[in-house]
């Protein structure tokens, strides 16, 4: 009968490219009662915009189906019933341009459908257009906003209170009819891919990257090709966060490099120890310094005992041997050095390229191999300068990251 859909999205405008970043569709039956529920975050294959509002992090979709992917189940969804949005005008524009994208054509627009802020005006006459307000004049309480379930849901409880209200048959009885009538274009459903969920993707906490690593592969001493190893892992800690992205590049190094567990786990402690030497140098290890080493071996799984047994070998002159020039070189920008920008930051975009230009960098527009740095909301952004900076090996770090890059040159 019905099919309420919500969507999250990177922007308002598809013709601006943004893109669905979570979708969900509530089946409701003629009497407005929920008979199924589906939901699944969409790799937008782009930047996530507005994370501040949805919530959604480049990490939970990175791994998600894309919406060409994930077409044929949501047509199955839709077909043949009358789909219904808060602010239908919206939700529809995005869903019809998704299937436009992949050379489709669907029944979904807003002439056709059922808007619940629209009709909120006969059926809650004192309320307002947003679907909170309209949900709490209706005594519905509404879980999570700006979750696509949660919304499609309140939405679908929603629908149910002007069904009660206006009686049977409902004034879009026509509606309904021409609903079952459209023509859907015949796309494949499922193909393997399944949809993931919020709740799927934030239960799948990855664990430590060094535990996807085995010890069955041979160790070889001291191989010259750790030095490729440590130089990823001195700029994956640039920003001393390590992204879901970095972890993976780390993992599918040591793996090329036929490094085992153990190996890298000597590695990080040899390189936990070239930042206590470093630290060191002045016969002093500052508070600031000291939650840095501690931050950095949280992040390389290394035990508090370590962090205290490399100050101990620093301050009495021991030398870690391998790493020890890696950090002398540590990253740098020098005066000049370009800088790009990327993602909904919490300031306006020419905060930031003021803050660069300020301290002497200068500011592109776009990643070429000319670029020093990107600075990312998300250090796991999809946008396509991210994409481009992964493959140049240039550094990707937080905003934060630049603030200190920024004070310390």
């Amino acid at each position: 009968m019905y099919a309420v859909i919500d969507v999250e999205t990177t922007g308002f405008n598809p013709a601006m490219h943004d893109r669905i970043c979570e979708i969900a569709v509530v089946h409701v039956d003629g009497r407005g009662r929920i008979t199924d529920r589906w939901a699944s975050l969409v790799n937008p294959e782009r930047d996530l915009g507005p994370q501040h509002i949805h919530g959604i992090r480049a990490a939970d979709v990175r791994r998600a189906p894309t919406f060409r992917q994930l077409a044929g189940e949501i047509a199955h969804r839709l077909r043949h019933r009358l789909v219904v949005a808060h602010n239908l005008t919206f939700d529809a524009r995005f869903v019809a341009a998704e299937y436009a994208r992949i050379g489709a054509t669907v029944p979904v627009h807003h002439a056709d459908g059922l808007c619940t802020m629209r009709l909120a005006p006969r059926f809650l006459p004192l309320a307002s257009r947003s679907l909170a307000d309209c949900c709490l004049a209706a005594a519905i309480p509404q879980q999570q906003a700006h979750s696509a379930l949660d919304d499609a849901l309140a939405a679908a409880r929603l629908l149910r209170h002007y069904l009660d209200a206006a009686g049977q048959p409902p004034p879009w009885q026509d509606s309904i009819r021409l609903a079952g009538k459209q023509v859907w274009p015949e796309l494949t459903t499922g193909g393997g891919v399944g949809a993931l969920t919020r709740s799927a993707a934030a239960a799948a906490k990855p664990q430590h990257f060094l535990a996807r690593l085995i010890d069955r592969l041979p160790r070889v001493p001291d191989p010259p090709q750790a030095d490729a190893y440590l130089a990823l892992l001195d700029r994956a800690l640039l920003d001393r966060y390590l992204s879901a992205t970095e972890t993976d590049s780390l993992v599918e190094t040591a793996t090329a490099l036929n490094l085992s567990r153990r190996h890298v786990v000597s590695l990080h402690r040899q390189y936990l120890r070239s930042l206590a030497t470093e630290a060191a140098d002045d016969g002093i290890v500052t508070a600031e310094e000291l939650r840095d080493l501690r931050a950095v071996a949280v992040l390389l799984d290394l035990p508090a005992s370590e962090v205290q047994d490399a100050i101990g070998a620093a301050m009495s002159g021991a030398r870690s041997t391998p790493v020890a020039p890696l950090v002398a070189q540590r990253f740098a920008l020098s005066a000049g050095d370009i800088v790009v920008f990327t993602g909904q930051m919490d300031e306006p975009r020419d905060v930031w390229e003021a803050r660069a230009v300020g301290a002497g960098y200068g500011v592109g527009r776009a990643v070429t191999k000319k670029t020093s740095l990107l600075v990312a909301a998300d250090p796991d952004s999809l946008s396509g300068k991210a994409r481009q900076a992964r493959k140049y090996g240039i550094p990707v770090v937080r905003p934060a990251a630049f603030l200190t890059i920024v004070n310390r040159d």
